[in-house]
């Protein structure tokens, strides 16, 4: 039997959303109440950072309030998709308000992220996040920026990767030649995050002056800490998502839509504490299939899509030892032969990761 006959063809995308669809029904009152509890925990942490108490509770509630800097930004990320309530109008306040504490303008993420990832997820020249180079792309690079894209597919660089060439680059006034134009709302949502780090800076030394505490270690664990655990937390989780042996990109526009990429552009992850963390976010290909989906729906729907098309979703267990396996294979892609290779020159075989 050929491998064509062996494996059942993948249902429809349409199809598949339509036995989603009952869980795309966003809650006004779960949504404000998981808002309002990920704001006090984030602001009573950022607040304990300003306090006169050890240096480890700093740097343990710093490092809590970077998690919960990401918690926020998944709010806004479902606000900004128009999954987190009924309302179009409040969505946009809300994502607005929950993507302040990652510095986050929120236009700008709408559209590479909405229009440009989510439309066109692992096609490049049209996605723009985490696209491999080709072999011959990566050799052509001066030595300092070959040097630069072997620290971020290291394995120690997705943190940076996300700090430079995703919030630097594209989120935080960028330049005009990285796509969008220069819109009047893209400048107010960007003085609106500034105004916000300003005031962040502003309130940490002013509370640990008045209670006798440092403000340089306020600055350090209240405000720097957090930022940098969420652009490793962010950086880490968007490469895992689409970076894989088996998970392929495109430069050919035809041979990606006929891959349907709506199944296999994304992983489910299974790590039960991070995904829960994180909102459920590592549960990606129902989000990716329907990202209209809110986040606390998501696990549910997640199962049904595993049950409906189970030769076609692919999961694995995230652990530290399949991160360091991906790592070490995924460096350059041959787009021709649709594989993943090391930095040049030798091919790493094809070995799949272990399937959960």
């Amino acid at each position: 039997m050929s491998d064509s006959a062996a494996a059942p063809l993948a249902p429809s995308r349409r199809d598949l959303r339509a036995a989603l669809a009952p869980h795309c029904r966003p809650s006004t009152l779960l949504a404000l109440g998981w808002l309002l509890f990920d704001v006090a925990v984030f602001v009573a942490c950022v607040a304990l950072t300003a306090a006169p108490v050890a240096w480890g509770w700093k740097l343990l509630a710093g490092g809590v309030a970077g998690v919960w800097v990401a918690r926020l930004f998944i709010i806004g990320h479902d606000a900004c998709h128009q999954a987190l309530t009924r309302h179009r109008g409040l969505n946009r306040v809300l994502g607005r308000l929950a993507f302040l504490p990652s510095l986050t303008p929120y236009s700008l993420w709408e559209l590479g992220h909405n229009q440009a990832h989510h439309g066109f997820t692992n096609l490049r020249g049209r996605d723009g996040v985490w696209v491999p180079l080709a072999p011959d792309e990566y050799l052509a690079l001066p030595p300092h920026r070959q040097w630069l894209e072997r620290l971020y597919r290291s394995g120690w660089g997705p943190g940076l990767y996300y700090a430079v060439e995703l919030w630097w680059k594209k989120l935080y006034f960028p330049r005009p030649d990285q796509g969008g134009g220069q819109r009047a709302v893209f400048a107010r949502d960007g003085a609106l995050v500034t105004a916000f780090a300003a005031a962040w800076v502003a309130a940490l030394w002013w509370g640990a002056s008045a209670s006798g505490a440092s403000p340089l270690a306020a600055l350090l664990f209240g405000a720097l800490l957090p930022l940098v655990v969420w652009k490793c937390l962010m950086g880490f989780v968007i490469y895992i998502h689409h970076t894989e042996p088996d998970v392929a990109w495109y430069d050919d526009g035809p041979q990606w839509a006929a891959s349907r990429p709506y199944l296999g552009a994304t992983l489910h992850l299974q790590a039960p504490v991070l995904d829960a963390l994180l909102h459920r976010i590592l549960q990606h290909p129902a989000h990716h299939l329907d990202m209209t989906i809110p986040f606390y729906r998501l696990r549910a729907a997640q199962q049904q899509l595993q049950a409906l098309a189970p030769a076609h979703v692919q999961v694995r267990r995230l652990d530290w030892a399949y991160y360091w396996q991906v790592a070490r294979q995924c460096k350059v892609y041959d787009y021709r032969g649709q594989q993943w290779q090391a930095f040049p020159g030798r091919t790493v075989p094809a070995a799949r990761a272990s399937s959960a």
